[in-house]
């Protein structure tokens, strides 16, 4: 069972079983002009008959099928307890940011001498530079009127193509609808990108980032990604020794687009390529530095909780088998809400994930499939009483799930938030009878049809799960009101389950079949079309552009939830190009470039 094996993929939601693979709207998770002539119609399901061995069996025949897979131990182990951390020093940092350093970002931004575009450009460069958290009302104002005059400032623009790109990144991320129609001033008779423009470095940047914000409909934004990465791969040689800055920035867009990257990560990046600039802002500048160590301190502060959280469970000595990933688990969480003001966001999606690994891996990687379905039922009742008939790594895992919701509900249940609880734990218990289904195909080594395998594959990706998880602390969004619209399934959901599950088995494919697990969605297509590993995998990988293209389709008409909420279920999607770059699992088995960005974000601070 695949998809968790990088810990943020938790895998049920039976309410959504039963959605075909293509829809009748235009919301096709996967489009028949994407898959040649495959069908992906919904198929009466057939009967599989699984041999599940008898109670009868002994229990030599039992330990014969457990799995037995192993892991490699935690790299960080408790590191982040040594970490020091001076109070005192992040107090100043915190008085700074707020009486020094926000009211003059704050006069520059509503500054009446400023006009709509160069407000735009401001705020665009507050997001890059990870400071435009701190003026979210003031950014709403301004970005609500200037969207008003959208037409009027796209004419005034006319040629300039870095600030028509800025003007498209900035209202699609703020949910405005800004038409791709902008950019056809910038294509020739020949319908590619004019040569005039080819030299126009940062604006060939920009599009290139903006190419990634399209939607299903907006095929000029492919041609446009196409050109720009070509054109930025030929700029990179040419500027590496006249600009070197210019090129390394250049280089890291083209390795992982912004956008698809850790926002944090972006941020220092971003603030290590600006400080070299020559019209830099050095106010700005020292703002950017500031709130980054402030938010490195904040995370450092809730790894020393986590850690010692951890410590005491001490869940990896009792599953021995388990993968022992806390760090690795608090960045997956990081990747979702940054923000300092989701401190307690964070320590909870983490202990929810990390205790849900252990689930995972009991089913996964150690137990027999009469223990997984013993392991199911008691999670399913959401309680173990005297079950001390149960083996005790059953027992423990199922407790562990427990004993952390049980916490988490004594913590919010006084801020309102019960709620947001109860909902995710039952998501909890449907994702315990997604682990059964995946682990009768496991155990048998049987191959479905991919239809089959992607109908099931869909609904235990469980980037819904994550969702629930992400929601619980949110203060700052209605929660009535957020719940409803959850369980209302919204479309958003579908294309993020696809993502998750068509990257994932991307990357794991090998190491999949390397342990004899055939079911899996690169497998499934190979054998069902006769095709080879290299041509299955560039029929996922097109279906895995069209789902991410889909979510940004929904974030831009969803109106009936808060924008916080909707911004979470795009950080969700994020992680894919982080733990699953370059056709590796980086949250199962950490590689070097994984540690280094993880020392970046968490151990390096800015020198002011």
């Amino acid at each position: 069972m695949e998809a968790t094996r990088m810990g943020f993929g938790l895998r049920n939601l039976p309410q959504i079983r039963h959605i075909p693979l293509c829809l009748e709207t235009n919301l096709c998770l996967f489009p028949r002009r994407l898959l040649q002539n495959h069908i992906f119609f919904r198929k009466p399901a057939k009967q599989h008959l699984f041999c599940v061995k008898g109670t009868t069996e002994s229990r030599s025949d039992l330990e014969s099928t457990r799995p037995l897979i192993q892991f490699s131990p935690s790299y960080w182990g408790d590191h982040f307890l040594s970490v020091p951390f001076d109070e005192s020093e992040f107090n100043a940092l915190d008085r700074e940011i707020e009486s020094v350093m926000k009211p003059l970002v704050r006069d520059m931004l509503m500054s009446s001498q400023s006009g709509d575009k160069e407000k735009i450009r401001l705020i665009h460069l507050l997001i890059n530079l990870g400071i435009s958290f701190h003026f979210e009302n003031e950014i709403d104002e301004i970005l609500n009127k200037a969207f008003e005059k959208l037409d009027i400032l796209i004419a005034e623009s006319k040629d300039d193509l870095e600030t028509i790109s800025i003007m498209f990144v900035v209202f699609r991320l703020r949910g405005h609808y800004m038409s791709c129609d902008a950019f056809e001033r910038f294509k020739g008779d020949n319908g590619k990108l004019k040569v005039s423009f080819a030299k126009d470095v940062k604006g060939m940047l920009q599009l290139y980032e903006a190419a990634h914000l399209g939607t299903t409909s907006e095929d000029i934004m492919e041609e446009l990604l196409t050109s720009t990465r070509n054109q930025l791969e030929s700029l990179s040689v040419q500027e590496a020794s006249s600009n070197p800055n210019i090129s390394r920035h250049i280089r890291n867009a083209l390795y992982r687009a912004r956008y698809q990257n850790m926002e944090i990560l972006s941020i220092r990046d971003y603030i290590s390529f600006y400080c070299q600039e020559e019209e830099h802002d050095e106010m700005l500048l020292k703002f950017a530095k500031l709130s980054f160590n402030f938010c490195q301190m904040h995370y450092v502060q809730e790894l020393k909780h986590l850690t010692k959280w951890w410590k005491d469970l001490d869940l990896p000595s009792k599953l021995p088998y388990m993968r022992d990933r806390l760090v690795e688990t608090f960045i997956s969480a990081l990747i979702v809400y940054f923000e300092p003001k989701y401190s307690r966001g964070r320590i909870i999606f983490t202990k929810l994930l990390i205790v849900g690994v252990g689930m995972d891996d009991t089913c996964d990687a150690f137990g027999t499939l009469p223990e997984v379905e013993t392991f199911i039922s008691y999670l399913q009742r959401w309680e173990l009483g005297a079950a001390d008939e149960l083996p005790s790594h059953i027992r423990i895992a199922v407790q562990s799930m427990l004993d952390t919701v049980e916490e988490i509900e004594k913590e919010m249940k006084p801020r309102g938030r019960l709620a947001s609880v109860k909902l995710m734990a039952e998501e909890v218990k449907t994702l315990g009878r997604g682990y059964l289904d995946l682990a009768k195909w496991a155990r048998i080594g049987h191959v479905p049809t991919f239809e089959e395998y992607m109908e099931v594959g869909l609904v235990t990706s469980g980037m819904c799960v994550l969702l629930a998880y992400s929601i619980i602390a949110m203060e700052d969004c209605d929660e009535k009101q957020t719940n409803e619209w959850f369980q209302t399934r919204p479309k958003i959901f579908q294309p993020l389950h696809a993502v998750f599950r068509l990257k994932n088995d991307i990357a794991t494919y090998e190491l999949e079949i390397s342990r004899g697990e055939v079911a899996n969605g690169v497998n499934c297509y190979m054998k069902q079309h006769g095709v080879s590993k290299e041509a299955a995998m560039e029929e996922l990988n097109k279906m895995y552009k069209y789902n991410y293209k889909m979510i940004m389709e929904e974030f831009l008409t969803i109106k009936d939830v808060p924008r916080p909420v909707l911004v979470r279920c795009i950080n969700i999607a994020r992680p894919m190009e982080v733990f699953y770059k370059e056709h590796n699992d980086e949250y199962t088995n950490p590689q070097a470039k994984i540690k280094q960005f993880i020392a970046a974000v968490l151990l390096h601070p800015f020198h002011l």
